[in-house]
């Protein structure tokens, strides 16, 4: 094992001292076009504190997608490109490449970022297949919001960059092959004669020829826009997952471990994890209105450790930290948490050995021990993401770290029909535990599906919502106004 990271780590050195080394090494369009498949790093020199700051840009305008996404569902397609113009232009400067209000030296400059932005993220979201999906996701949707925003003259000479054959049927061309066209796409001589068509390599698109999807002839695939830009994700989604899986193979030899690894860190967390909860001021909870609370407006994650814990009388360290931190964050006081978890804890230890073993952790949590660093709340990522639960622990998240039956008993124990049973199954099966929790969230409260303005991602997001749905009061659970 150690002979054969010696020679990675001889590799990965040959490749960057051939890259840096290469006169011709391009990774970016050289002519009009600004978009780029990405198959090639960057070779330039660049400070950490830039690194972070240009990767943080992008990572601000994948979030921002996702939250357009969402917010246009069931929109149409033109208000959702419209309202991607509007959001992303402020804040990511790789938009205003379509304008024509820049120079060359920042047009250039912007190109830059984009590829040291991309290849940035790709180091911080290779390290687990939930984080590599979401960032592929959503890299794909900025990919296709830019292809829709370039020229025909600048996507031709983004074919010649990245070696596509692909050119524009000319009006004569599509003439002679009209009424084939006609027959191949269901389309009306005259809709045929305003579409544009384009014409590519079929080898390039075997899987639309495979699928009988696009109209072939002479060994050229004829494709409508929709089709052609597939073609192009297809090839994109394929290198970046490649890539992803490599680099994560590699990144315990990357050296500046000390100072690279803590940014990119602080990247993937930035990811999907929604923001930080607190309790709002000037409320609070009690101990004695958590099992109220827990049945109304506790998410499965939470809800399944509060009966763990009436149950067992005991919680471990995973569990109590998941759950503390959300206590906390929905207003229970570091004086009513320390007498919540004594009163459980104490029915098998005696009250020394609780302050011993467990006081002092509560007290940290709270910011009170140690580095007196004030704590937030795991959002959905970190649980998913980290310190995954062993076969007798409580933690962690239902849809992704329970078992098929397990899953199935608690959503059966929630009075859950058996359709939507099914249904939060099937998402979990594909890593879709954000929607699958979010249509917990829905039929359990009987809402429509997709009623959610955007998806959960954090347990005190659904704690709010749940909490402002019913009122903040419900079967005779009051949250209490602080005194102070």
């Amino acid at each position: 094992m150690q002979f054969d990271n010696r020679s990675r780590r001889s590799k990965i050195l040959r490749d960057v001292n051939e890259i840096k080394a290469s006169d011709n090494y391009t990774f970016t369009s050289t002519g009009e076009s600004n978009l780029c498949m990405y198959e090639l790093a960057p070779k330039e020199d660049i400070s950490l504190r830039n690194f972070e700051d240009i990767a943080a840009q992008r990572l601000k305008a994948l979030r921002k997608i996702e939250e357009l996404k969402l917010r246009h569902e069931k929109g149409t397609h033109e208000e959702y490109k419209a309202s991607m113009t509007k959001e992303l232009t402020p804040i990511f400067d790789l938009c205003k490449l379509h304008t024509s209000a820049i120079t060359n030296e920042q047009r250039k400059e912007y190109r830059l970022n984009d590829v040291i932005g991309h290849f940035a993220l790709r180091l911080a979201f290779c390290r687990s297949p939930e984080d590599t999906k979401w960032f592929v996701t959503h890299e794909i949707e900025l990919f296709r919001y830019r292809f829709q925003n370039e020229t025909k003259s600048a996507i031709k000479n983004f074919f010649l960059d990245n070696n596509f054959d692909a050119e524009l049927m000319s009006p004569t061309e599509k003439e002679s092959r009209i009424e084939d066209l006609c027959a191949s796409y269901g389309l009306s001589p005259d809709k045929v004669r305003s579409t544009e068509i384009w014409a590519m390599d079929a080898l390039d698109a075997l899987e639309l020829v495979r699928k009988r999807k696009a109209f072939v002839h002479s060994g050229k695939v004829y494709l409508e826009y929709d089709s052609l830009i597939t073609i192009i994700v297809q090839r994109l989604r394929a290198n970046m997952y490649s890539s992803m899986a490599r680099a994560n193979q590699y990144m315990g030899m990357i050296e500046e471990q000390d100072r690279l690894l803590p940014r990119l860190e602080r990247l993937t967390k930035g990811g999907y994890g929604g923001k930080e909860f607190n309790a709002a001021e000037g409320q609070s909870i009690t101990r004695h209105q958590i099992d109220s609370a827990s049945s109304q407006f506790f998410p499965l994650c939470m809800s399944g450790i509060q009966s763990h814990l009436r149950k067992n009388h005991h919680l471990k360290h995973g569990a109590r930290r998941q759950y503390g931190l959300f206590l906390k964050a929905i207003g229970l006081s570091l004086d009513e948490a320390m007498a919540f978890f004594r009163e459980e804890f104490t029915q098998k230890i005696d009250s020394d050995k609780f302050e011993k073993q467990y006081g002092y952790n509560i007290r940290h949590m709270y910011g009170k021990e140690g580095k007196r660093v004030e704590y937030t709340a795991f959002s959905c990522a970190s649980i998913i993401l980290n310190n995954p639960p062993s076969h007798d622990d409580c933690h962690g998240c239902p849809f992704k770290h329970s078992t098929e039956d397990g899953l199935k008993s608690i959503l059966k124990s929630n009075k859950i029909k058996s359709e939507y049973i099914d249904e939060m199954i099937a998402l979990s099966k594909i890593n879709q535990f954000d929607k699958a929790c979010s249509l917990h969230w829905e039929v359990s409260r009987g809402r429509e599906k997709g009623s959610l303005p955007s998806l959960i991602t954090h347990p005190n997001q659904y704690y709010d919502l749940a909490r402002d749905a019913a009122g903040n009061a419900v079967e005779g659970f009051k949250m209490e106004e602080s005194s102070e």
